[in-house]
């Protein structure tokens, strides 16, 4: 089907998944005498299977909204992919049902698939009935959206996709104190922008590529819709992981609030390709509405396969937990160090907001130099904990996450100058150096555990991030050029 095969990159994030929860130990059962755990298969084909759910759900609310609400006149077709979404969507809530009876009673999948089991947790457990009720509203999706013939009855089968796509808000965050109903109502709107925002953009591209005639119409009613998605789903991504992260040494040292930082790293990317949409494609709408997909598909692609990492970093943080760290008495995960100095900043440049004063111009002409500061920064930050000894643990982790993002974006702003290159192949040595010996204040620490998986994958993250700066894509003029010479190769419809 044409929309599954435009939204490919998106499950390119299932690699990642697979990746974040094997570094933070979480992809296989742990070897824990005496408990009982579910088996590996359930480990490991239960967050594969929630990323699948997550993304079919989007794709099928998204068809739902453009196909009945977005296109002026509803489109038939993208109805029609949005009921076939629906199946898909209801067979694998059902695998996903099967896996968490056999992860929560820790049984064999077979085991699970006992009807006495499944009948007992589908109406005794909030569980089951949370996954009822969300099966009865994909059905009803499925089936209504056949039926679809006015803005009236869009608008119905708009509701029941926005109930299906809440529902995984009631599993998992009970056990909040305080702040239960904040975390439900904040991660149901959120799901919500995220199906609309990625399933949305899925469906305008995959519906644009056949029927290329109403671009003007369906980019100029959706582009406000994606905007608006996106924003809500930032702010309630936000307040979520406040909610979840109360101290600010939280994001310092749990696995959760390292992939908090790289939501943010990619929602900032997401924002580029957004921001080069609305730039570059809008203007090439011809009046009479016929846009070559080439620009489109172009940044489109982009898009999709940093969304399909999104989704993998939300199924992993659901996966590993709030409060889960990868090294004893609280020390620094280094996947979070990296992202904050090599990272964030990044975001700086990259949408096109170059500093011009003289002591700016002066950072790039010696990005070694900054370099080199970067590194002494960190281990004088993170080795040694200076702000820690002087404020206490929680506002000198405050102190030095603001610290380290101003060395950062210092660090962004020699990178991205003329010398950018040349100081690339200083930073990247810098930073290994600097994992070699912030591990080494770690490991002398009294009772010191460190993951070296951890270790090896902060190093790893540093230089693929240091890379970037001298990575062509980057540059989005470089990427307009491609959309330009794809447009110029694409025939208009006759």
């Amino acid at each position: 089907m044409k929309i599954f095969t435009t939204s490919r990159r998106l499950w390119w994030g299932i690699a990642l998944l697979l990746v974040l929860l094997w570094v933070a130990s979480s992809l296989l059962p742990p070897l824990e005498i005496g408990i009982p755990q579910a088996p590996w298969a359930t480990w490991v084909s239960l967050p594969v299977v929630r990323f699948a759910r997550d993304v079919v759900a989007a794709i099928t609310f998204g068809c739902v909204l453009v196909g009945g609400l977005v296109v002026p006149e509803r489109s038939v077709r993208v109805l029609r992919w949005g009921s076939t979404g629906a199946v898909i969507w209801l067979i694998l809530l059902f695998v996903q049902f099967i896996v968490t009876i056999s992860d929560v009673l820790a049984v064999s999948i077979p085991a699970a698939l006992d009807p006495t089991t499944m009948w007992s947790v589908l109406t005794q457990v909030t569980l089951g009935r949370v996954f009822m009720w969300q099966a009865i509203g994909v059905l009803l999706v499925g089936i209504l959206s056949q039926a679809v013939v006015s803005r009236v009855t869009a608008w119905v089968v708009f509701a029941f996709a926005c109930g299906a796509c809440l529902a995984p808000a009631f599993l998992g965050h009970g056990g909040l104190s305080g702040g239960h109903a904040a975390a439900t109502i904040s991660l149901a709107i959120h799901l919500i922008a995220i199906s609309a925002w990625l399933g949305g953009l899925v469906a305008v591209v995959s519906l644009l590529a056949v029927e290329p005639g109403g671009a003007a119409a369906i980019l100029h009613r959706f582009s406000p819709v994606a905007l608006a998605a996106a924003i809500i789903a930032a702010e309630t991504g936000l307040l979520n992981s406040s909610i979840r992260l109360a101290q600010p040494a939280l994001f310092l040292t749990t696995w959760y609030g390292a992939l908090v930082i790289g939501k943010v790293i990619l929602i900032g990317w997401l924002a580029f390709y957004g921001m080069r949409q609305r730039r570059r494609v809008i203007p090439l709408l011809e009046p009479d509405g016929v846009i070559g997909v080439g620009a489109l598909t172009l940044y489109a692609l982009q898009e999709f396969l940093i969304m399909g990492f999104a989704v993998g970093v939300a199924v992993a943080m659901s996966r590993i937990g709030p409060l889960s760290a990868p090294n004893s008495n609280g020390a620094v995960n280094l996947l979070a160090v990296a992202l904050l100095l090599l990272g964030i900043p990044q975001l700086v440049p990259l949408l096109g907001h170059r500093p011009r004063s003289s002591f700016m111009r002066k950072l790039g002409a010696y990005p070694e130099v900054v370099s080199v500061v970067a590194a002494v920064v960190t281990i004088e930050l993170f080795g040694l904990n200076l702000f820690s000894h002087l404020f206490g643990v929680q506002l000198g982790s405050l102190v030095s996450i603001i610290v380290i993002m101003f060395i950062g974006w210092l660090l962004a702003c020699a990178l991205s100058g003329e010398r950018g290159r040349q100081g690339v192949l200083v930073a990247i040595p810098a930073w290994l150096i600097t994992v070699g010996v912030v591990t080494y204040f770690q490991l002398i620490a009294p009772q010191a555990v460190v993951d070296m998986r951890s270790v090896g994958a902060s190093a790893l993250l540093g230089v693929l991030l240091c890379g970037l700066y001298a990575w062509p894509p980057l540059n989005s003029e470089a990427t307009f050029r491609s959309a330009e010479s794809i447009e110029s190769r694409t025939p208009s419809p006759q």
